[in-house]
């Protein structure tokens, strides 16, 4: 990594845009290495892209008649709005908790793949408004994640399901017990339930265990599976192999000084990320001992953008890599010491070698404190060499326990074993409640038309899906939201869902429908979960289940961790001597969960298609990501569509050039392609990977054939829009630069420009607020993102929008690269409205729609703004939005109850931007005011503030010299993005700090 650089916007040379050509100097000699997309690194960019393009619609003068004699016609009738005619009553006798427009918190849960992470949820009357973390619950430490902010939207979604279905036909919860009653009894006395099968969601509650158990006692030839599109089982069975036995690692990163990932995303997707978040930024401060991350890698992601040192390799060459790094180890003993011989294997290029002895001497350096952490989707080889790594390094930030899900077994394996019975007729009745097995089942199961030969099949989910459509019975699922239930965190500790609301749509638990097998599927969830923990807790129990629910977990329940188990180092060693470690020339397909539709479960949420990808920036769909240099080889470009091809049917993808993916690899997301009856965003995006997937290889394929089709399909990209060509916008030095004193780069960016206007003087005010940003520890996630949306009723505009530059997010997340085009480092930075002393918007505006308040906030004044957008063309940071339609003149009765009642629903033509949660001071003022003191330091939290897993937002009163914000702007980091300007921003960043491998540093 050089020295301290800023990372501007490229200007771009002529020629393709994956020539791989770096850009020529610019007017002062200087190269610009850092840029945005390979089409700007290459390109110059035209300035007309600078802003949002207006309605090019030409109306005719026939419309234009109409619409002035529709508009005469409303006119008339806006004075005689008729009020309902039903009666309304207010409280007469108000319960002493609720008060008129204050809110309310409950805990509960989100439920991922069978693990839970805490949360605190906000009521407004009644009704919940605003998901957060639950700052007790280990998984989530107060934060949380773009799922659970999402999760609002999901509740109220008009198209979730909300009738029972038998062949199409509604029916009542009666009926369906009535059936299942004389379905159930024939079943038992023919056999004891041979014909009975469960595809369940993975869980680890303790009590839909229990109605296992019971369901078996009373149909004991019955069959139970687990499913899910992104099962652990490679993860398991290299346990397995390791050990002997299955166990899951629960990682700490506060105690790792040197963090290994091979092929995995430990940052963002996989179990306990929102607390690998926080512990892993935690140790990212250049004063104290940092930590360093190497990430080994196919497609470049978020874990990838943190690290110190990134090596991109096909993922047929990741056990290659893994072997040659245990054979690095060996002379640490233990089961590496038969594996000294097996580098021989492992045929490394010179760049790899390198890394891999660089890494393997850092860890061997750190010892306890060097973990290796194998990605999910990796080979069992992989992950059972990385168990013998940790063992023989003594690693303390690995630990192993017993599984907490009910079911080891989650994944392919058991779905084929299952398609097998039922083409064998040997399946009469088939309940599943795992979500939607017809879309996520690879390829060659053909799950779809088994699915639909069983007699009776039951399926419960949240939407009419494909599964859903193909089924007997179909019951719509409750929302966790509305209902009460348990399960365990990802370190074990016990947990409580409980409901905020009553089911809006009729909704079914998961526990009623298992409970109908054993005769008390009329009971209710709560009943049920409250009389499981009563048997388990009899001794003052109404007190402690009071205790549970109102924190929402049960204090130091999680499972003590296993003694440090021994590694089969034998085991090990034979399954390296038959692993394939040769590369096979040719294409190479890699398959992972999207970032933000996972496996597709989330695709009708709208905030979640609308957001940026975390790495491409793209949106409302997914893509098929190629190197530069694979572009050049294919010659096509970002738009291009081709026709990949491996073993079936072929799938039509548009083509993103990624800078930093593996050559000779494409990577697709899956969860988008969908077909579902009801969800409309849902089925309208993206393309479907399922003919590219095998049950014996579902996340990599070897012999991937890609074909240009010489077509078009352009994707909507977020990253280049509002382009600032050569601004200096994001700075990153080293941790040994930062030791020597070698900031004049941050320096110059820190400095107060002249101006003429008057500084404010806040010296006799009690608050100057203002905002800290730390580029050291954001991750990129987008977590605040969707935060801000939910918090601040930000509308959804729709892919068209997106590509015409009028996407309303308040915060966006720009992404830069550094470096050489086909292996660059990457690195994210939040921007939002900079709240500026001398704020150019404020200037322009003829109404005075945009002021400074005394406390130091650029604030909106909705009713005064006429869209004349000067103010949006006057703003360098381009973060004010405008809204070009009323995007919530639709939204139905149920939609809107998402909306916070604390913030002014925008109308169009009106101009919109970050207030930094203005309402949220207000309510803050009003309770201090109450308590009879002032706000002081973490009385007050923004939207995105919270919700940062990696505590990389702070904000508070400037005028408080002991205040983090205070701190974080006296600290010798800080500098003010486009301070040159003379804006006087009220947000500071932090440069981020990067701590290279002395041996690896030119890179």
């Amino acid at each position: 990594m050089p020295s301290l650089k800023s990372l501007p916007i490229a200007d771009g040379g002529a020629g393709s845009a994956c020539d791989g050509r770096r850009p020529q100097a610019g007017a002062s000699g200087d190269a610009r290495p850092q840029w945005r997309s390979v089409e700007e690194r290459n390109r110059p960019l035209a300035p007309e892209g600078e802003f949002p393009a207006g309605d090019p619609w030409t109306p005719t003068r026939r419309e234009v008649v109409q619409l002035l004699s529709a508009s005469a016609a409303l006119a008339t009738l806006s004075g005689c709005l008729k009020q309902p005619d039903e009666k309304i009553l207010p409280y007469t006798r108000q319960p002493e908790e609720v008060l008129p427009g204050r809110p309310l918190h409950y805990a509960t849960a989100s439920m991922y793949d069978g693990l839970a992470t805490g949360l605190l949820v906000t009521a407004s009357e009644g009704h919940p408004t605003k998901v957060e973390g639950n700052p007790q619950h280990p998984s989530s430490l107060g934060s949380s994640g773009i799922f659970d902010q999402a999760s609002i939207l999901q509740l109220y979604d008009p198209q979730r399901a909300g009738v029972i279905l038998n062949g199409g036909v509604p029916r009542s919860y009666r009926d369906f017990l009535a059936a299942q009653h004389d379905k159930a009894l024939a079943l038992r006395a023919k056999d004891g339930g041979a014909g009975l099968r469960f595809l369940l969601h993975p869980t680890s509650s303790p009590l839909l265990a229990d109605l296992r158990d019971r369901i078996a006692k009373n149909f004991p030839a019955a069959k139970f599976q687990a499913f899910t599109a992104l099962p652990d089982e490679e993860a398991q069975k290299g346990a397995r192999l390791a050990f002997g036995q299955p166990f899951d690692t629960v990682y700490d990163f506060s105690r790792a000084t040197v963090i290994a990932s091979l092929g995995g995303d430990p940052l963002s997707a996989q179990p306990g990320n929102l607390r690998h978040m926080r512990t892993f930024a935690d140790k990212r401060d250049p004063s104290k001992e940092m930590n360093r991350l190497y990430a080994v890698e196919s497609t470049l992601t978020v874990t990838g953008m943190s690290a110190d040192h990134r090596l991109r390799v096909k993922p047929s060459q990741m056990p290659s890599i893994a072997v040659a790094l245990a054979a690095r180890l060996s002379n640490r003993g233990g089961a590496l010491a038969g594996l000294s011989g097996a580098a021989q294997r492992a045929k490394l290029d010179a760049q790899q070698q390198k890394f891999v002895d660089a890494l393997a001497k850092d860890l061997s350096r750190a010892g306890s404190g060097a973990v290796v952490v194998p990605g999910h989707r990796q080979p069992p080889v992989v992950h059972a060499l990385a168990h013998a790594i940790n063992a023989a390094l003594g690693s303390d930030a690995a630990a192993q326990q017993k599984s907490v899900l009910v079911d080891a077994e989650t994944g392919y394996q058991g779905l084929r074993s299952l398609a097998e019975d039922i083409r064998a007729k040997k399946v009469d009745t088939l309940v599943v409640t795992a979500w939607n097995p017809v879309y996520t089942a690879p390829f060659d199961l053909n799950l779809r038309e088994a699915f639909a030969s069983v007699p009776n099949s039951i399926y419960r989910g949240l939407y009419l899906d494909e599964t859903g459509t193909k089924s007997t019975w179909f019951l719509p699922a409750t929302h966790p939201l509305e209902d009460w239930g348990d399960g365990r965190g990802h370190d074990g500790t016990t947990t409580f869902l409980q409901p905020l609301i009553s089911p809006l749509f009729n909704g079914i638990a998961e526990a009623q429908v298992l409970a109908a097998f054993i005769g008390e599927g009329d009971r209710t969830p709560y009943a049920l979960l409250r009389d499981f923990w009563r048997k388990r807790s009899p001794n003052d129990f109404d007190r402690m289940w009071d205790q549970w629910i109102s924190a929402g977990l049960i204090k130091g329940s999680s499972p003590a961790t296993a003694e440090r188990p021994q590694v089969r180092g034998d085991a090990i060693a034979a399954a390296v001597a038959q692993e394939r470690l040769d590369e096979v020339p040719g294409y190479e397909l890699e398959i992972f969960a999207d970032s933000k539709v996972w496996d597709g479960r989330f695709a009708n949420n709208a905030w979640l298609q609308e957001l940026p990808d975390p790495i491409t920036k793209v949106t409302w769909d997914n893509a098929a990501l190629i190197s530069p240099a694979t572009a050049r080889e294919l010659g096509v470009e970002t738009h291009d569509l081709v026709d990949l091809g491996l073993r079936g049917p072929p799938v039509h993808a548009s083509v993103y050039v990624l800078p930093g993916q593996a050559d000779g690899v494409v990577s697709v997301a899956m969860g988008y392609g969908r077909t579902s009856a009801t969800e409309q965003l849902a089925s309208a995006t993206g393309f479907d990977v399922a003919p590219l997937r095998r049950s014996d290889s579902p996340w990599s394929g070897r012999g991937l054939t890609v074909a240009r089709t010489g077509r078009k399909r352009p994707l909507a990209i977020t990253q280049e829009h509002w382009t600032l060509n050569g601004r200096e916008l994001a700075l990153e030095t080293t941790k040994e630069k930062i030791e020597k004193h070698e900031t004049e780069d941050i320096e110059k960016m820190r400095e107060p420009m002249a101006t003429i206007h008057t500084p404010w003087d806040y010296k006799p005010l009690t608050y100057k607020w203002g905002m800290g940003v730390d580029l050291g520890r954001c991750t990129g996630c987008s977590a605040c993102m969707v935060a801000c949306q939910s918090e601040n009723n930000v509308p959804v505009v729709g892919r068209g929008n997106v590509a015409k530059s009028r996407e309303m997010h308040w915060l966006r997340i720009d992404r830069y690269f550094e470096g050489e085009l086909d292996n660059p480092s990457a690195l994210p930075q939040p921007m939002f409205c900079q709240h500026c002393e001398t704020a150019p918007c404020e200037y322009v505006c003829p109404v005075n729609a945009t002021v400074h308040s005394d406390e130091g906030l650029n604030e909106m004044v909705y009713n005064r703004c006429i869209g004349t957008r000067y103010c949006s063309n006057n703003c360098p940071y381009k973060v004010r939005r405008f809204n070009f339609f009323n995007y919530t003149y639709d939204l139905g009765d149920v939609d809107k109850l998402r909306m916070n009642p604390d913030v002014t629903v925008r109308s169009r033509g009106v101009m919109e931007k970050c207030t930094y949660c203005v309402q949220r001071i207000e309510r803050a003022r009003i309770d201090t005011r109450v308590a009879g003191k002032g706000i002081h330091d973490g009385d007050l939290q923004t939207a995105c503030q919270q919700a940062c897993p990696a505590h990389a937002l702070t904000f508070g009163n400037l005028n408080d010299p002991s205040s983090e914000v205070s701190r974080w702007h006296a600290d010798g980091r800080h500098y003010f993005v486009l301070n040159d300007l003379g804006t006087r921003p009220r947000t500071a960043y932090l440069a981020r700090v990067r701590n290279p491998n002395p041996e690896l540093a030119s890179r």
